[in-house]
């Protein structure tokens, strides 16, 4: 997880990257905390980031008119507006920012945003399926019932619809983390959508069956608990 702060005031950037370090509800996960002073010196960075904390006024400009540029080239990532003045809250959640928080900002108000942004973000983060540069699509994890080979193409599917991906099953499995099992060559599923096991059949959640290979059963016995225990323990 990496988180960028962008803040003019060098202190106040500091002592926020601190606070986030401290509250952070899974530390080992958190592996950076960039700090830029402008948007400029944001946008002229190598580096992604998944959460961004932007104050609304910036040397070079307005926080939410930099949220706006980035949106138009990163509409994954996730905005948190940190500043002083209440005005821009409107403006701000135009941008469909996460948070709006005001300075000084307590502890309980940033732990409450952090912990908010892991469970929505994280645990179900948007993934860019199409895998083609004209048309992309994002969908949330939990929004995908399962990926299929199927006629010398990725087909994924969804309760509301099917859409054609260029990558591969495998690149999938990567990209949609560990709530997704490889029953067979032919599908990736999502363990949130099963409801039972018959024999090597899956009855998914909204009646469709899919089949798993004997060889994946102790595999997939073992992705299907470790899945459960994560999801009692949130």
């Amino acid at each position: 997880m990496r988180i960028a702060i962008i803040e003019d005031n060098e202190s106040q950037a500091r002592a926020l990257a601190e606070q986030i370090r401290r509250l952070f509800p899974v530390p080992a996960q958190l592996e950076e905390i960039g700090i830029y002073a402008s948007g400029e010196a944001f946008l002229g960075k190598k580096e992604s980031y998944d959460l961004l904390m932007i104050d609304c006024v910036l040397p070079d400009g307005n926080g939410v008119e930099l949220a706006r540029t980035i949106r138009e080239t990163d509409p994954g990532v996730v905005f948190v507006f940190v500043t002083a003045y209440l005005e821009f809250a409107a403006e701000g959640y135009e941008t469909n920012a996460f948070r709006y928080l005001l300075k000084p900002v307590s502890d309980e108000k940033l732990g409450e945003a952090l912990s908010a942004f892991w469970r929505q973000y994280v645990e179900d983060p948007v993934v860019e399926i199409t895998g083609t540069g004209l048309h992309k699509v994002f969908l949330k994890t939990s929004e995908i019932i399962y990926c299929e080979y199927s006629g010398r193409k990725v087909v994924v599917r969804t309760l509301g619809a099917a859409v054609d991906s260029q990558k591969n099953l495998l690149r999938l499995q990567k990209e949609l983390g560990d709530s997704f099992f490889r029953t067979d060559r032919r599908f990736l599923v999502n363990l949130r959508y099963i409801s039972r096991r018959e024999d090597s059949t899956l009855i998914l959640l909204n009646g469709e069956r899919v089949n798993i290979s004997r060889r994946q059963l102790p595999d997939f016995n073992t992705a299907y608990i470790r899945f459960l225990r994560r999801k009692e323990s949130c």
